[in-house]
């Protein structure tokens, strides 16, 4: 089973640490590089925010990868327990966003523009983003990091699968003596 972050909307305070820093992992700029160049800033964890609750979205590396399933292009993949974008791949197709089951793809503006058939205005062309766990980082997810709720926690999925049929196992003991 995979890994992926969760984060615990009790605890969020909504400050943004979380999307300004993973904006600046996901990046190979400087930050004063990217402002001279009026860079986007491309979290990939976004803030859902009402009067009364705080939650960072992000995704959450579904084993069953809806997202990649509904890909004509493999621009998205499950390997090794992550659901990577295949930049180069990607068509912009945006289907994977209509797939995710809690929101968290986004689809951004690649640097080059293909051209339209029917007039002379050029078209953007996209590609998918997404979290992928800041696999680049040997630290980790950026997000766990820098939070000061610490309201981020890598959840490691075989443990969690564990504790899940450990709780099970009891409940159904626990039947067979009181039942």
């Amino acid at each position: 089973m995979k890994s992926f972050v969760i984060a615990d909307p009790r605890k969020c305070i909504g400050c943004g640490a979380c999307e300004i820093t993973c904006a600046r992992a996901n990046t190979e700029l400087s930050i004063p590089e990217a402002a001279k160049l009026r860079a986007p800033f491309n979290s990939r964890v976004n803030l859902v925010a009402t009067s009364e609750i705080t939650i960072p979205i992000q995704c959450r590396q579904c084993e069953d990868a809806p997202c990649a399933k509904v890909c004509p292009a493999e621009g998205i993949i499950y390997s090794d327990g992550v659901v990577h974008i295949r930049k180069e791949n990607c068509i912009g197709c945006k289907m994977c966003i209509l797939a995710c089951p809690i929101g968290a793809v986004d689809i951004l503006p690649l640097d080059r523009r293909l051209p339209r058939a029917e007039s002379d205005t050029d078209v953007p062309e996209f590609y998918a983003s997404k979290c992928e766990l800041c696999s680049e980082r040997v630290e980790g997810p950026a997000c766990i990091e820098i939070c000061p709720a610490k309201a981020f926690t890598l959840i490691d999925g075989d443990v969690l699968r564990d504790t899940v049929r450990g709780r099970r196992e009891r409940v159904v003991r626990g039947c067979f003596i009181f039942g």
